[in-house]
């Protein structure tokens, strides 16, 4: 067996935990809030733990704490992965040095594969483990790696750069430096893994190992389903399971199986030692298995085909059941998002909605005020600040559309001072000149009116004042508010005050030809 799996943010795993618990450490955790202290030294089946570096770092040295903190703290996003771990089921047959040896030899060609560094733990199974079921043969490594590579500076201090190892990047990166993709990669360690593990078993002379399935070796067993802890208690406690009772159907069909591979191995055996036999020369004799199968009859055959054949069908739909409720969340999760985003439309439209209603209460209000302040205007006393204004008879109708004239053009100006005051809103300066270019209208028609009833008149005397007056009074207001009408309004304005000029001069010019000049 050689297994990997990454331990990882988004599962809650931090790297400095993984080290301590694996090694049989207390380790302090130096980032978290008054510092996390994770302590396994009392925990048993701990055979050995060693940092191992690469070569390249052979002249550097570095603590199991301060490695993990340091790996923790390279990686910023929250669902980063802190460490790989590689799992690796040590040979039995080996002495407990030569498995220590073994798995050192391993992990050091781990971080110089990768340029990482590794964390070597060697585990063995405690009594306790052995009285509660587990094989007495389950010696095994637990290989931390760190997942970004690893360099020494000039001063000889060790630390991780932030270049992430080749087992950590997606396979697009590794199509990109030419590397084969990840599966592929675990293949190739895995095969590795038995060739480093191979080397030693036959100096040894023990049986050598096989990275590859069964199937792929050709050999017709039927792999066991995964237990799960709480089976795996419930079993080890002596409370029979349903997954149990299948391994153990997969356990005789397998025996039989292989009991029946043997046999048939015998027999090509056999027949090759008789071949053997009557050749004239003398061959050394082939190696004879040593085992002892069991007699096999094909109703015993039938039946365990029968068993496994019914398991396969259980398989098959639990793997059904397992689509059907895979089809069933991705569902619940298109239905979920679906309805996430109508409750984003509607809150977004009551958002709007309470927007909209906020502005019309603020435009109300700054309507409200405006209107109370331009008939504050209205009520105001005319202003007049010409003495020869005060000539003019007010209850006369050109004294009312001077009057007029004069009380527009103060209201006038009163708003654009309004426009000009900082606490105006935008919305009360657009009220302002939709008033103004009212008023400009009004200041218009009554100059037009109070010029018409000037020429009306059949006094001299009065005639001349008035025009005068008028004369006087738009010379006056129309520079003040030329800028501020509309172009059309300017245009009207500037036609109003040259007919009065001209009115004014045909005025004088008739009284001198009157008095003889």
């Amino acid at each position: 067996m050689a297994s990997t799996k990454s331990v990882s943010r988004a599962r809650g795993q931090s790297a400095i935990a993984a080290a301590a618990y694996r090694a049989g450490d207390k380790l302090l955790d130096e980032d978290k809030d008054h510092g996390k202290l994770h302590d396994y030294e009392k925990r048993s089946g701990v055979l050995s733990a060693d940092i191992i570096l690469p070569p390249n770092l052979a002249d550097g040295e570095i603590g199991r704490a301060e490695l993990w903190n340091m790996a923790e703290r390279s990686e910023t996003r929250k669902n980063s992965r802190v460490a790989r771990e590689w799992l690796i089921a040590l040979p039995h047959e080996l002495s407990e040095q030569e498995r220590k040896d073994l798995a050192h030899d391993f992990a050091r060609t781990l971080a110089d594969r990768y340029q990482v560094i590794a964390d070597c733990a060697i585990h063995v199974p405690t009594d306790k483990e052995i009285e509660r079921g587990a094989s007495p043969l389950n010696f095994h490594a637990h290989i931390l790696l760190t997942t970004r590579t690893a360099t020494i500076d000039d001063d000889g201090k060790i630390y991780l750069t932030k270049n992430k190892a080749d087992s950590e990047i997606s396979d697009d990166d590794r199509r990109k430096k030419g590397l084969p993709r990840m599966s592929h990669e675990v293949k190739a360690v895995r095969e590795l893994w038995e060739h480093t593990a191979n080397k030693v078993l036959e100096a040894k002379g023990h049986h050598l190992i096989d990275s590859r399935s069964y199937k792929s070796q050709g050999i017709d067993l039927v792999p066991q389903i995964k237990m799960g802890k709480d089976a795996t208690h419930m079993e080890r406690k002596g409370i029979p399971t349903t997954k149990g009772q299948f391994n153990r159907e997969i356990l005789r069909s397998n025996e039989l199986v292989w009991n029946k591979h043997l046999d048939a191995n015998q027999k090509i055996n056999d027949k090759a030692d008789r071949t053997i036999a009557d050749v004239p020369f003398i061959v050394p004799a082939a190696p004879k298995p040593d085992f002892k199968p069991r007699k096999v009859t094909q109703e015993s055959i039938d039946s365990t085909n029968d068993a496994v054949n019914r398991l396969k069908a259980i398989r098959l739909n639990r793997e059904r059941v397992q689509q059907a409720e895979q089809e069933r969340l991705r569902q619940q999760q298109i239905d979920a998002i679906a309805q996430e985003k109508q409750e984003q439309a509607e809150q977004e439209k009551l958002e709007r909605q309470q927007r909209r209603e906020q502005i019309r209460e603020r435009i109300a209000t700054e309507t409200g005020l405006f209107k109370h302040y331009y008939k504050q205007l209205e009520q105001q006393p005319i202003s007049v600040d010409m003495s020869h204004l005060q000539k003019i008879d007010t209850n006369s109708e050109f004294g009312k559309h001077l009057a007029a004239i004069v009380a527009t053009d103060n209201i006038m100006q009163a708003l654009t001072r309004y426009q000009d005051d900082p606490s105006t809103t935008k919305h009360q300066r657009t009220l302002a000149e939709l008033q103004y270019e009212r008023l400009g209208n009004s200041l218009i028609s009554h100059s037009k009116s109070a010029l018409d009833n000037v020429k009306d008149s059949r006094q001299t005397v009065s005639q001349k004042t008035d025009t005068a007056a008028l004369k006087s009074l738009f010379d006056a207001i129309v520079p003040e508010h030329k800028q501020n009408l509309s172009q059309t309004q300017q245009e009207r304005l500037q036609s109003v005050s040259a007919a009065i000029n001209d009115h004014s001069y045909d005025i004088n010019r008739s009284r001198g030809i009157g008095l003889g000049f």
